[in-house]
């Protein structure tokens, strides 16, 4: 099969999923997610790490688990909400959100810099920015391309419906740069390794993460405030909060501005997650990259 023919195949499995009553979609979801954890040995001891290393001091090696399980089951319910969605206009689309903070993004709005959208990936994320809608504001979702084309394309289609355009990460700053002067909004996920070179390392739940240092050059460079924005799920209804603007640091050095800033936006981000551990992606590794590397031992 061809590349689009496999498209075809996951968009007709999609909208099979979608048309599913939500209770039985939802005991699917979470089934899967249970079978999921059970038998993806390298995800579960990725996601339990993460977890003991995040609530640790905080939890039993029970709780971990069950909250690991818990994890599994409301990843596996992206994909079903997903499908869900497929078959909505607009206006049933954002029946299902309630949105809060519209006040702070008016007022960035206002000061004619468009907004950078802090996002990480947390509750169902692949809908947040098309949530945003009804602010009337056009938006604009960086996210980084998968390798599998098909199922690429059916995301990217997915996530750009409601008057929101995506942008391949890669060469995308001078085109945020255009749609900020415009006065619209880039959002970008901020919370996923990178290599040592692609960013400064940050605390992250006690812990060095190495972090994209793209989002705050775009920060200092166009002086966009930086809104974060995230959504959490309750029995198919999503609530999408936009928080008020975080400050933007500049002492003059160039390399210090970009850590100072970065770890500012990793630290909101860390206490949207305590809030809602259940609904993070800790399948993730977040802190895949080491800031150090093994000395290599010689004999003699």
């Amino acid at each position: 099969m061809n590349d689009d023919q496999i498209y075809r195949l996951l968009r007709l499995l999609m909208l099979t999923l979608g048309r599913m009553p939500v209770w039985l979609a939802d005991f699917c979801a979470h089934l899967s997610g249970l079978l999921w954890f059970k038998i993806d040995a390298r995800h579960r001891k990725i996601t339990l790490e993460n977890l003991t290393r995040a609530f640790g001091d905080q939890m039993t090696p029970i709780q971990i688990e069950i909250l690991g399980k818990q994890v599994f089951k409301n990843i596996v319910s992206i994909l079903f909400e997903f499908a869900w969605t497929l078959k909505f206009d607009r206006d049933t689309f954002l029946s299902h959100f309630t949105i809060k903070g519209v006040e702070h993004i008016n007022a960035a709005l206002a000061r004619g810099r468009g907004v950078l959208g802090l996002l990480c990936h947390l509750g169902n994320f692949e809908m947040l920015i098309a949530s945003i809608e009804p602010v009337g504001v056009k938006g604009y979702a960086i996210y980084r391309r998968l390798d599998f084309k098909p199922l690429d394309r059916l995301i990217r289609e997915g996530r750009g419906r409601f008057n929101v355009e995506v942008l391949p990460r890669g060469k995308v700053s001078k085109k945020a740069e255009v749609i900020l002067k415009r006065g619209e909004i880039v959002g970008s996920l901020l919370d996923q390794s990178v290599d040592w070179y692609l960013g400064p390392f940050v605390d992250f739940f006690g812990a060095p993460a190495c972090t994209h240092k793209g989002f705050a050059k775009l920060a200092l460079k166009t002086k966009a405030p930086v809104l974060p924005m995230y959504t959490v799920r309750k029995n198919r209804h999503f609530t999408v909060e936009i928080l008020p603007e975080i400050p933007l640091v500049e002492t003059g050095d160039p390399i210090k501005d970009i850590e100072i800033n970065t770890q500012n936006y990793t630290s909101v981000i860390e206490s949207l997650v305590r809030k809602h551990p259940d609904q993070y992606f800790w399948v993730h590794n977040r802190w895949k990259t080491k800031n150090y590397c093994p000395w290599p031992r010689t004999n003699g």
